[in-house]
């Protein structure tokens, strides 16, 4: 009896020694497993489930691939209205150079005005003396002046009926005479445009 009672405290000491042993790699073995199972549904979580934020639209300024009426030589989209000898330097004035032309588009052709803002500089002034400034339209003379000492001007003037259509590209050119010529590379300069465009 004494060996068989030995025996079994035996089995059942080494049963729960066993138990003790062990139930750390089986805890650890559990937390192993929840951890994977909770990655795993993570991962399988479909992209779309969650709803969007809500949406806002924002005033991005206009379109910098369109043409507009009206054009500063600082907008960021400014190059998109010249088409020739104007210098493409950013700046809030332009050089203009021999037979500068600029394109435009409106969306309404009624009760046009052109307008033109430029500078005549004095260091150009003092070799050119008075300079004579014209516009044109789609080809057409709009207007003329004559500027008898530097500084700086806006030339303004109504846009016939029908020399524009609204939607299509506008043509303007202009011509100052007489333009200051560089004596090194016989570069020719008429004056420094800030602003050109139509306004109703």
């Amino acid at each position: 009896m004494r060996i068989s009672r030995h025996a079994t405290w035996n089995v059942h000491d080494r049963f729960h020694l066993r138990a003790l042993l062990y139930f750390p790699f089986v805890l650890r073995r559990i937390l192993l497993v929840a951890i994977a199972e909770v990655l795993t549904g993570a991962c399988g979580r479909r992209v779309g489930s969650l709803p969007l934020p809500a949406q806002q639209s924002l005033d991005l300024g206009p379109d910098p691939g369109g043409l507009r009426g009206m054009v500063r030589m600082d907008d960021p989209d400014a190059g998109a209205f010249l088409v020739r000898d104007i210098s493409s330097e950013r700046g809030v004035s332009r050089w203009v150079f021999r037979s500068p032309e600029l394109r435009f588009r409106v969306k309404d052709a009624s009760h046009l005005k052109f307008a033109v803002e430029f500078t005549i500089p004095e260091v150009t002034f003092r070799v050119t003396g008075p300079v004579t400034v014209s516009c044109a339209v789609n080809g057409k003379t709009l207007a003329t002046m004559r500027y008898g000492h530097a500084g700086e001007y806006r030339l303004e003037h109504a846009v016939p009926k029908g020399l524009v259509e609204a939607g299509q590209p506008i043509r303007v050119t202009f011509d100052a005479n007489p333009r200051w010529v560089s004596p090194e590379d016989g570069a020719q300069l008429s004056f420094l445009l800030r602003s050109a465009g139509f306004t109703q």
